[in-house]
């Protein structure tokens, strides 16, 4: 997760002002704030998507939007398509939801289009799952082409699209930007619910995301909410709608660190790790690593051994896949990412010579 924006306290001073007002207000509100609302909208609108504050509910973060749409559209046993490897914590809320995995690999970490629309014709999962925009973790996006063709075989088998948009505006290259997926699916017949936060792009520590869908399918949502929690926290709620506004300051500033923290990771594993391959993502939070070896989880405990905290490859991935992966963050400082990458390259010593010290020993019978 990157850092707090620096000019956050500023918002938050802001909306705290405004808070005295709504004190006094009774009721549960599962949507949220008329105002936020209107300001994610109005953010879509900037993005090509006409949308309505009715299209939005507010929540507390992606992750608990996932798990509000996983429930109301997903019965146990139910199949989902996603890409692997893929966003560890979504993978979790489908598990919990008793759905049946159905992985789509990633050939040169990028979607396989060709595979998505044979499994769509074949096993017509009730919902799929993709991040079409700096996909988390290999931070590849997909062409206008693969998005209308992934739209028009969602149509097809009837399967709704769960698109996640929390990385989607994380460019750190000047590439071509496609318009939301669900901007593409006015006439195609398939149904797109997207969820998105300021999780990735402000702090993470602001639990604000959002549902974006017909508003049929957010009444529906809705109507299931009160089981798991009550609504969504209304201060957070006016600092994210003092925000917004302003969100693309928030942007260019994470674009420059992003690119910062890139280039230095990239240089100094170049010098550290030369036979790693590593990606240049154009966008997104991270890099994903190939390693000459599969023990990106022996890498765990030689990492912590030299105070560093890192993910395996396998926690990105199903039943034990991605042993040479390895996810590598850029969100924090140039400077104290380059010095993770010189730790990280001792703790790659020290576990090659765990293995050899394995190879060389021989049971006694």
């Amino acid at each position: 997760m990157p850092p707090a924006w620096p000019e956050l306290p500023e918002y938050v001073e802001r909306a705290a002002a405004r808070l005295p007002p709504l004190l006094t207000a009774g009721g549960l509100d599962y949507i949220g704030l008329v105002e936020l609302r209107e300001r994610i909208a109005d953010r879509y609108v900037q993005r090509g998507l006409p949308t309505t504050p009715g299209q939005i509910m507010v929540t507390t973060g992606a992750q608990h939007a996932i798990g509000l749409v996983v429930r109301a559209r997903l019965r146990r046993a139910d199949r989902l398509l996603l890409d692997v490897p893929s966003y560890p914590h979504a993978i979790d809320a489908f598990r919990e939801a008793g759905a049946r995995l159905v992985p789509v690999g990633m050939p040169d970490a990028r979607a396989d289009v060709d595979a998505w629309e044979r499994l769509l014709r074949e096993l017509r999962p009730e919902l799929a799952y993709l991040m079409p925009d700096f996909h988390n973790p290999t931070g590849s996006s997909l062409t206008e082409g693969e998005r209308r063709r992934l739209l028009a075989a969602a149509a097809a088998s009837g399967t709704v699209l769960l698109v996640d948009e929390t990385t989607a505006e994380l460019a750190i290259d000047d590439v071509v930007r496609q318009p939301p997926l669900a901007g593409l699916a006015t006439g195609s017949g398939a149904e797109v619910i997207t969820v998105g936060s300021v999780g990735k792009t402000v702090w993470h520590g602001l639990r604000i995301g959002w549902i974006l869908a017909d508003s049929r399918t957010i009444a529906e949502i809705a109507a299931a909410r009160p089981v798991r929690d009550l609504g969504t926290p209304v201060l957070d709620q006016l600092v994210v709608a003092e925000l917004l506004p302003d969100v693309d300051r928030v942007l260019d500033d994470r674009t420059a660190l992003l690119r910062a923290t890139r280039d230095a990771v990239v240089d100094r594993i170049a010098v550290e790790l030369p036979d790693w391959r590593v990606p240049v993502p154009p966008g997104g939070l991270c890099i994903w690593a190939t390693l000459p070896d599969a023990r990106s989880s022996l890498l765990v405990p030689a990492a912590a051994a030299v105070g560093l905290r890192i993910t395996a490859g396998p926690r990105f991935g199903l039943d034990g896949a991605f042993e040479r992966q390895l996810r590598i963050p850029i969100t924090r400082p140039a400077a104290e990412s380059a010095d993770a990458i010189g730790r990280l390259a001792a703790a790659w010593r020290t576990s090659a010579s765990a293995v050899r010290r394995e190879e060389a020993y021989t049971p006694v019978l």
